[in-house]
């Protein structure tokens, strides 16, 4: 996937110093998320988890031209229903934010998914993301369901 500002690159093993170094630039999530900065070895297990998965695809967000680092982008494909792709996590070095990067990679996506017939791209929000919730919504997410874990699963169609 490309946009105008980003290059979405699948993740390997060579690329888990970049990867790291992303999760370690957004500890504003991890502390919300897990309570702690990203842990060394996070990069290494969320790659190796995404591998594990035939369905799954995690991709580096490239900031161009300068080639930084600038996000990480997981996707489960087919989930929950064939048609549709949901955003595992969608993530931007906090020093990026506020530039409408975050648009422009989920814009970027669903094009992507449009063209190979995928129908709704979704994701789950804990309530108390606040800002992630925000940020959905102003791209027109809708809420699709509630979780009994304080979660709420956004939809979109394409």
């Amino acid at each position: 996937m490309e946009t105008p500002r980003l290059l979405a690159a699948p993740a390997g093993s060579g690329d888990l110093g970049a990867l790291q170094a992303v999760l370690e630039a957004a500890p504003s999530y991890h502390r919300l998320a897990d309570g702690t900065p990203a842990r060394p070895g996070a990069a290494a297990d969320l790659l190796a988890d995404a591998e594990a998965d035939a369905d799954r695809r995690l991709w580096l967000l490239w900031l161009r031209p300068g080639r930084l680092a600038a996000g990480v982008l997981d996707l489960q494909l087919h989930w929950p229903d064939p048609d549709d792709a949901h955003v595992r996590l969608l993530l931007l070095r906090e020093a990026l934010h506020g530039r409408g990067l975050g648009r422009e990679a989920t814009e970027g996506l669903e094009a992507v998914l449009r063209a190979e017939g995928f129908r709704a791209l979704r994701l789950s929000v804990a309530d108390e993301n606040d800002g992630a919730r925000a940020f959905w919504e102003r791209l027109g997410f809708g809420t699709a369901a509630r979780l009994a874990d304080a979660v709420t699963v956004y939809e979109k169609l394409l």
